[in-house]
């Protein structure tokens, strides 16, 4: 199978770090792990993804700081937040900036296909 574009899941889950990566690399799109805020930026500077899936609650930076930071750099960077515990009004502060959608924790299979195919 062709590979279809670079995906960057930033989360500091290692379980559901893996898992994502296994379902987006079975959907054909190569994969960059990230483990935090601080990770996240350098490797979306070095790999340019198409797509960054970013958990919001990390240690060390959050992923509202780490947008932030990449935004910078690519104010058109799409950027799918995921979290576990949704946060409303920190959402609605930062969806006008490019942040293309949040999903919740857990989600299934069908759902990140239909968001990676809706932005990629």
């Amino acid at each position: 199978m062709s590979k279809k574009g670079i995906i960057l899941v930033a989360d500091d889950d290692e379980a559901l770090l893996d898992t994502t990566s296994t379902l987006l690399e079975f959907f054909g799109y190569i994969v960059i792990q990230a483990k935090d805020g601080f990770d996240a930026i350098s490797k979306y500077k070095k790999y340019l993804p198409e797509l960054v899936f970013l958990d919001i609650k990390m240690p060390k930076m959050d992923g509202y700081e780490t947008f932030f930071e990449i935004e910078k750099y690519f104010p058109k960077a799409k950027v799918i937040f995921m979290t576990a515990h949704a946060d409303y009004s920190e959402w609605e502060k930062i969806k006008n900036n490019y942040a293309i959608e949040l999903i919740e924790k857990p989600y299934s299979a069908e759902e990140l296909k239909r968001l990676v195919e809706k932005f990629i």
